[in-house]
């Protein structure tokens, strides 16, 4: 009997440890199936017969994430002239930057012709195309750890040349927005500025002075460049992930919008003569951090959307130093232009009532028509390389398309271009040249996707034009405009740097939807031109701008 009751014994404690073990398991998976719970998106796709077909693209970025500051660079541009966008990735530490033409089918890597510099231990962080010398070659401006580069497009490839580091040397350049700021003609440029990796304290500090710097680099007018950051007025310190030049109030210059990290959306207006004063907007703290600009509603006045946190994390985690009483947003937002001129121009933050705002972590996010039915569409990169596994799940990427309940919906994975790898920047350009965007998603420490557009159904066609300006300063910021023959009229403008550490393709697609009487085709530019085009044809190209 002694042996029987010593067995249960051991049975029994045998069975609580087990279900000790068993509830112990269940308590720490408990927060984490609740996490996930709370990261779902819970979006039903939207309804589209817009489709993608992968193809293949060649090019695994590999990032040092303990040593390296987790960007990478990417750029849709015509080097060659042919009318059709190549495609430049940067690498990371160790890794050759990539350059690869889409042809038979896939994109096929052209690195060797254009002898693409190698610089060791030096990432690509940014880069932006323009032609600086009016050969029609573009160059490549290039943010690698070390500093800034020009890589000077000849006829045989690349000749790289340092610009320099930028100004204070706890900085790393991370992305690169051309503009004309004085209307002279000649290529500036703003950078925006991080800390250095090695220097880096924390990613939750909104109210100390911390950071890197930005710089504002005006052109001589003879494509070297001075620091003029602080006579713009645009001199201060803070981590800032990207910015553009757009014209936010038609006045035929460019305005400047910058994403800082840990704080706020920032806004210029310009003078016309490179100096800049602040507009108020909506944004309260928060981690803005991609830029697109379009015109959702098709009102003449270009919109604005920024990527943030997003709901992937409570937003206690997020608050970093921030007290109770200043105001913290994780929503992506989705600023409309509500007109006014200079620093009285007003935004509404609409993020909301369009479904543009609870979305997971997002990065570079671009406007484009997508769906050619003449209205902007959003695209947004997720996923953060520095997430542990077990605390975020993977996010598709965002391809929201505008119903025609003018609010946005998610189709990626219903168009079949879905990308669950660390996303950086959706980079947008028609690669084939049948007048349908294309899309790669650019990916950090992991394989590019490459999706060419196969359109919609071939019972219901829709119809393009797209409007081609010369890839040079004088082109920046210009204001085109299709009206069509019921009176719509469609708005866009030449902005580089769209995305994050990126620059997309220069052709300005329009779709028409099943329209296929286009009235005008107007174009405004910085330097007083007004070209005109009467009634011209829908599916082309129309090359416009060339004459000075």
């Amino acid at each position: 009997m002694n042996k029987w009751f010593h067995f249960t014994i051991r049975i029994c404690v045998v069975t609580a440890v087990v279900v000790f073990i068993g509830w112990a398991v269940v308590a720490l998976l408990l927060p984490l199936f609740g996490l996930q719970l709370w990261q779902q998106e819970w979006k039903r796709q939207g309804d589209t017969d817009l489709r993608f077909a992968q193809v293949e693209l060649d090019f695994t970025h590999q990032a040092d994430l303990e040593l390296s500051l987790p960007f990478m660079a990417s750029v849709a541009v015509d080097l060659d002239g042919d009318g059709t966008d190549e495609v430049f990735l940067g690498g990371g530490r160790g890794q050759k930057d990539g350059l690869f033409r889409f042809e038979a089918g896939a994109f096929a890597s052209i690195s060797s012709q254009y002898s693409l510099p190698f610089f060791e231990d030096d990432a690509a962080m940014g880069a932006a195309a323009i032609d600086i010398d009016d050969d029609g070659r573009p160059e490549l401006f290039v943010a690698r750890e070390s500093g800034i580069w020009l890589y000077r497009n000849t006829a045989s490839g690349f000749q790289a040349k340092f610009l320099g580091t930028m100004p204070r040397k706890n900085t790393v350049p991370l992305s690169i927005a051309l503009g004309d700021v004085n209307g002279d003609g000649w290529v500036d440029f703003y950078v925006s500025g991080y800390i250095r990796n090695d220097l880096v304290e924390g990613t939750t500090i909104f109210n100390q002075a911390y950071g890197g710097y930005s710089g504002l680099f005006v052109n001589m007018g003879n494509n070297t460049w001075r620091d003029d950051t602080v006579e713009a007025g645009l001199f201060r310190q803070h981590n800032t992930f990207n910015a553009v030049f757009v014209d936010l109030d038609n006045d035929l210059d460019s305005d400047l919008v910058i994403a800082q990290d840990t704080g706020h959306v920032e806004m210029y207006a310009n003078d016309g003569t490179g100096v800049f004063t602040p507009i108020d907007n909506p944004s309260v703290f928060s981690y803005p951090m991609g830029v697109g600009a379009g015109d959702y509603d098709n009102d003449g006045r270009i919109d604005l959307y920024f990527s943030n946190v997003g709901h992937t994390l409570p937003a206690l985690m997020l608050r970093g130093d921030l007290t109770k009483e200043q105001p913290f947003n994780t929503d992506y937002m989705l600023f409309h232009n509500d007109g006014g001129r200079d620093a009285e121009l007003t935004f509404s933050d609409t993020a909301r009532d369009k479904n543009a705002a609870r979305y997971g972590f997002g990065w570079g996010v671009v406007f484009a028509d997508m769906d050619l039915d003449s209205h902007e569409d959003l695209l947004a990169a997720q996923n953060y390389a520095r997430f542990p596994d077990l605390l975020a799940i993977t996010y598709p990427g965002k391809i929201l398309l505008r119903g025609a309940d003018t609010n946005f919906h998610p189709v990626e994975k219903r168009v079949k271009a879905t990308n669950d790898n660390y996303g950086i920047t959706p980079l947008i350009s028609d690669f084939n040249g049948d007048g349908w965007p294309d899309l790669v998603w650019v990916n950090l420490n992991g394989p590019a996707q490459a999706y060419i557009s196969q359109g919609g159904a071939q019972d219901n066609k829709r119809h393009w034009i797209k409007v081609r300006l010369p890839n040079r300063a004088s082109s920046i910021n210009a204001i085109v405009q299709v009206t069509l023959d019921d009176g719509l009229v469609l708005t866009k403008q030449l902005i580089p740097g769209q995305g994050l550490g990126s620059d997309q393709g220069r052709d300005l697609i329009f779709g028409l939807g099943s329209q296929t009487s286009i009235t005008r085709v107007r174009v405004r530019f910085q330097d007083g031109r007004d070209l005109r085009i009467e009634a011209p044809e829908p599916d082309q190209i129309l090359t416009l701008g060339g004459e000075l």
